[in-house]
């Protein structure tokens, strides 16, 4: 009998979070599936975002080589704004390696599948895409999904009103997501099934500060997210055939928000980056005197003569000169408590040492690193530095899960584009 794979992504969703759920008995059929599996904690990329992450694991590669280095990034040469999407991966896709050996695939909810390429099968945006229907493969599928109530993404705006009224939201988009999981998982034998969880990091982002402490007005409806999930895990214990193989995994782990760090605000504090107007629009608004700017979450960039338009810092002796500044002083960054806010800061060639001829031009020349529970914004404008939002949980590059049922993970330590990479020869 042909084996088939069916992946469930729960987007930022800890290894620890996952075994303290186990423990309090809240995750029963996740529970017996990790006593027949390998579970266990698994590394994000740099940056840890979804978009840089899940990119990874569909094509196997690091940032650096699939070329999607976040949500947001820019054209060097005319200092505008890109928003990275699908069209700009350098790298082959799972889907695509899978539709060229004819196996049917259907991905729901993906990020970085906007706009969707032609694949063997169906193939349904995720949260960075901005219209259902022309976010889906064949299109006609966009269509039917909007006529049965299917939403990308839930309204995180409601969250700054009223977080109940969000998590009445949340719930109800993942409602609708199982719904449209079954609706076309049992529609035929697909060879590969894989639907991701946008809902989970959401709940998170706005909520895990009150997981952690335990705070009774959101606690219980935190737990009946991973409930419901729980429940959905055991619908596909019974659903999915013995000989099938079972991955679930999440792209980055998550913690509690200590502090926002707005680096923008304190590249311009010690004297790096300038504005020619006090409320800048976009990087083409830095004064040709500025030498280093930030993009999230933690990449700084050098505004370099040559590469940047209207580039200040000159290639070799000061270029270098600048970023060991950059580095001494960001290590002796400290919150209005007096904790350091960074652990390490890394080189480009440091963080991407493979990296190849076009490193200089798109990688960032510092990746700031945070200690625990602090977020490196790239607002190019923010009144302070340490801020507390409506934000009170915030990625880590590390603590993210892995369980595999019926396949085998590559040896040793695991980074969520060496798991993307071993599956390319899933169908032999």
């Amino acid at each position: 009998m042909n084996q088939r794979l069916f992946i469930l992504a729960l987007d930022g969703t800890p290894f620890t979070l996952l075994n303290e759920l186990l423990q309090m008995g809240i995750m029963p059929h996740l529970k017996k599936l990790t006593e027949q599996s390998v579970f266990k904690s698994m590394d994000s990329v740099l940056p840890p975002v979804s978009s840089s992450a899940w990119a990874s694991f569909m094509t196997g590669k690091t940032p650096d080589q699939h070329g999607i280095m976040g949500f947001v990034d820019r054209d060097p040469a005319t200092l505008e704004w890109v928003l990275p999407n699908a069209s700009h991966l350098r790298s082959q896709t799972l889907w695509q390696k899978y539709s060229a050996q004819q196996k049917r695939v259907f991905t729901m909810n993906v990020p970085v599948t906007y706009p969707p390429k032609p694949l063997n099968g169906i193939s349904i945006c995720g949260f960075l895409g901005s219209d259902i229907v022309k976010g889906t493969y064949p299109a006609e599928i966009g269509l039917l999904l909007k006529a049965r109530g299917y939403r990308i993404d839930a309204d995180t705006e409601l969250a700054k009103q009223d977080l109940n009224l969000f998590l009445n939201d949340l719930f109800k988009v993942l409602e609708k997501r199982i719904e449209t999981l079954w609706h076309f998982y049992d529609q035929e034998a697909w060879d590969v099934f894989m639907t991701h969880i946008m809902e989970t990091d959401r709940l998170h982002h706005f909520f895990y500060e009150y997981y952690e402490q335990r705070d009774p007005r959101f606690y219980e409806r935190f737990l009946n997210m991973y409930r419901r999930l729980d429940a959905l895990i055991g619908e596909i214990l019974d659903r999915t055939a013995p000989q099938d193989a079972l991955l679930l995994l999440s792209d980055h782990g998550f913690t509690t928000m200590k502090y926002e760090v707005y680096l923008n605000k304190w590249l311009q504090e010690n004297t790096f980056l300038s504005f020619s107007k006090p409320n800048p629009l976009s990087l083409q608004d830095l004064t040709p005197q500025s030498l280093a700017y930030s993009l999230y979450p933690g990449r700084i960039y050098l505004n370099v003569r040559g590469r940047e338009a209207h580039g200040r810092v000159e290639q070799g002796i000061e270029y270098e000169q600048v970023r060991n500044r950059l580095i001494n002083l960001l290590r002796q960054l400290k919150d209005p408590q007096g904790n350091f806010v960074v652990k390490q800061v890394l080189r480009r060639e440091e963080a991407y040492p493979q990296a190849g001829n076009t490193a200089f031009t798109q990688l960032p020349d510092l990746i700031v690193l945070p200690e625990k529970g602090y977020d490196f914004k790239g607002n190019l404008q923010h009144p302070v530095l340490f801020d507390k939002t409506i934000f009170n949980g915030t990625h880590t590059a590390d603590n993210a899960f892995v369980l595999a049922h019926g396949l085998s993970l590559p040896p040793g330590e695991l980074a969520i584009d060496r798991l993307g990479a071993s599956l390319f020869s899933f169908f032999r």
